[in-house]
């Protein structure tokens, strides 16, 4: 499985906060607004300084770039797109878990997920058009 530029695997907690500042992209986006979008769908909110951290790692992972903001503020953009991200822990996931081999992560997706019809007949139209491609 190709893998991007850079190799970075985030925690589950890292994917989480994450996610507001993807969807706000290109927009920069402050640890007060990361706080609340994360808090939104959780049972147990995470605190002020919990988020701070995770944003502090994931600027030293290169995954986020910092500026000043109003105030003592930050603001945080995303240094690596969702899909650059996803691609990395996919390839992680098939190294780890299938020594390499991405067939057997295809074999679980599609016989164990509730793939619709439709799902199903956009993978069957991707696989087509990269064995044409292979031609």
């Amino acid at each position: 499985m190709g893998r991007g530029k850079r190799s970075v695997v985030l925690t589950r907690l890292e994917l989480e906060v994450m996610r507001p500042v993807w969807e706000r992209h290109p927009e920069p986006v402050a640890v007060r607004d990361i706080l609340d979008r994360v808090n939104a769908g959780r049972k147990k909110p995470l605190a002020y300084n919990t988020v701070h951290t995770v944003l502090t790692l994931l600027k030293a992972k290169g995954v986020l770039a910092a500026q000043p903001g109003p105030g003592r503020a930050h603001l945080y953009r995303a240094r690596l797109s969702r899909d650059e991200v996803a691609t990395t822990l996919l390839g992680d996931l098939v190294d780890r878990l299938f020594g390499g081999r991405a067939q057997p992560l295809l074999h679980r997706l599609v016989e164990h997920e509730s793939l619709g019809r439709e799902e199903l007949e956009k993978l069957k139209h991707l696989i087509e058009s990269r064995l044409e491609d292979e031609q």
